[in-house]
């Protein structure tokens, strides 16, 4: 079973110069972090106008494939090398002298390609360039960031320029047998793009001679062609790609057996039944004792009616995935199951309590303090999937426990958005929505898009019905996916169930609940701010509101009065 893999040669000359201010690297892990992470290959070329351009490469080159290795493997490759750019952009930045002209001595042009499944990511600032040949076609697939001064030409993006660093990026599918090359500008400003294509034809014909040998023989040319700067160059070939439509930890796993129904007092790899939770149609629950340590774990295992749905398992497996990742208190843990199991389920931490639709049956008229709390706890259960890059997307009472003690766990990652699964696996991406369509944002039904602005829609719904015992829209977006526009999303205040509450939660509520994710509030922060103290920025704009649109009852009400006290008077004379 092939798995991505790619070699690589380079070579770099400091040329007529007295110093070599060019840097490159090029790194292919081991193991499963090939999975999460991928190859990477990055040049950088130092400004040699700054004292320390050539720190500025070495330390961008290396830094970054050091901190990109041990960014989390739930962040997007997007997300976790853009992270690791502006870090180092910010380091470089403040590298000041004065006694040099103030402005910093790091500058360095940066180019990179992260390898990742079937897919290529690239990274670029400056004008060192990156190249691709595919089938003989040789195309350069970055833009030099430069600008001409008088007869010179000057950078106008690298890092260390700025205080904030732009950076093009781009991805391009893979096919095995292309070839990446990435240089300095002194290479590719006295090679022709003809010349180069030539000898990357001619080496993938008769592959006669390594990609090191191979690239300091461009290197080589490039000199005698007359380059007077530091001459590099970074060769990379794709030797063989994972299969696209799965990835290898989805692979692995779907070779494990469904397991059979089971029943109090059966036990399954090492573990015994105590309790039968729940059977449902997708899965089941139970209770279980770990006999070998005396711990007591929860049980979830997939259905046999869903045993040839791939994006079902595709959805399991991710549930799984999830839970190992996300350590919070407000967020059930799942453990990684026996290393020998031969069957598919998760093991999970066990919740004693109830679930919030049995708290809310208990609970017909909470106070404010109580929803606050419960909203609160939920907040930080999703700002730590936010910061993991992911997305719940099935908020809703039924998949949110409470303790004895009041504590709030958020379960059930069958619908989570993990961006990082979704860039090497297609099936992570549904093309139907999941969840339960009175709690589903807008945008997510109507138009399968997400973030976490979609999850703070679907916990203010929660929050409102937890006060109100109501939904906050009308009968088209709860009665079985009759919503079809955005404008079927229409709030219906909050005093109408209950008068006893405050305006400025129901304004709080109002916003969280605005069907443009655009008009929403933007951070869980600012919703829990507004649920917990009045926003009077809020309450005077509604005061200011004419009142035709603040209180249309109250002003079709004085209508009806003036129309009847002017028949009355027109009557009586």
């Amino acid at each position: 079973m092939e798995k991505l893999q790619v070699e690589f040669g380079g070579f770099s000359s400091q040329g007529i110069k007295d110093e070599n201010q060019d840097a490159f690297a090029g790194w292919m892990p081991e193991g499963d972090i090939i999975n999460s992470k991928g190859a990477v290959a990055v040049i950088a070329d130092g400004v040699s106008a700054c004292a320390r351009g050539r720190e500025a490469a070495v330390t961008c080159v290396t830094s970054f494939i050091r901190d990109y290795s041990q960014t989390a493997d739930t962040l997007t490759v997007k997300r976790a090398a853009s992270k690791v750019l502006q870090s180092l952009n910010r380091w470089c930045h403040g590298q000041h002298e004065y006694d040099q002209g103030g402005h910093s001595q790091m500058i360095t042009t940066l180019s990179s390609i992260i390898f990742k499944s079937t897919s290529a990511f690239i990274f670029h600032s400056g004008d060192s360039r990156i190249y691709r040949l595919q089938n003989d076609l040789f195309e350069q697939l970055t833009t030099d960031h430069q600008a001409r001064l008088g007869s010179n030409r000057v950078l106008t993006r690298a890092i260390g320029i700025e205080a904030h660093l732009d950076v093009d990026f781009s991805t391009i599918e893979l096919c095995r047998g292309d070839l990446f090359m990435l240089t300095t500008d002194g290479l590719h400003e006295f090679l022709s793009a003809k010349t180069i294509q030539q000898s990357l034809i001619e080496w993938q014909q008769l592959k006669n001679i390594s990609l090191e040998t191979l690239a300091k023989s461009l290197v080589d040319e490039a000199l005698a062609a007359g380059s007077d700067d530091n001459v590099s160059c970074l060769l990379v070939e794709i030797l063989s790609l994972p299969e696209a439509e799965l990835n290898e930890y989805h692979r692995q796993l779907t070779r494990l057996a469904m397991p059979p129904a089971l029943d109090v007092g059966m036990k399954l790899e090492g573990f015994r039944v105590i309790d039968v939770v729940f059977n449902g149609t997708r899965s089941s629950l139970y209770k279980v004792l770990e006999e070998a340590s005396g711990k007591i774990f929860g049980m979830k295992t997939p259905s046999q009616n869903f045993a040839d749905d791939p994006v079902y398992l595709s959805g399991f497996l991710r549930e799984e995935w999830v839970g190992k990742r996300i350590k919070h208190p407000s967020v059930m843990q799942i453990f990684a199951r026996p290393d020998n199991a031969k069957f598919m389920y998760h093991i999970c931490e066990y919740i004693e309590g109830q679930t919030l639709r049995q708290w809310m049956l208990d609970n017909p008229k909470p106070s404010i303090l109580q929803v606050r709390s419960i909203v609160g706890q939920l907040i930080k259960a999703l700002r730590a999937m936010q910061r993991q890059d992911m997305v719940h997307r099935d908020i809703k009472p039924e998949n949110i426990m409470i303790t004895p003690k009041g504590e709030v766990k958020l379960i059930d990652f069958g619908a989570v958005l993990a961006a990082a699964l979704a860039e090497i696996d297609p099936l992570a991406e549904d093309t139907t929505p999941l969840g339960a369509v009175n709690y589903i944002a807008p945008e997510y039904l109507l138009a399968q898009q997400s973030d976490h602005r979609s999850d703070l829609f679907s916990l203010a719904v929660v929050c409102y019905e937890m006060l109100s015992g109501q939904l906050p829209f009308g009968s088209a977006v709860q009665q079985n996916n009759r919503a079809k526009n955005i404008s079927d999303w229409d709030y219906i205040s909050l005093r109408k169930h209950r008068s006893d509450l405050p305006q400025w939660l129901d304004l709080a509520l109002g916003k969280a609940l605005k069907a443009n994710p655009e008009h929403r509030y933007q951070a869980f922060s600012e919703f829990l701010l507004d649920i917990s103290q009045p926003n009077y920025s809020m309450l005077k704009a509604v005061q200011n509101q004419p009142l035709i649109e603040r209180n249309p009852l109250l002003l079709y009400q004085i209508i009806c009065l003036i129309q009847f006290v002017l028949i009355t008077v027109l009557l009586s004379l």
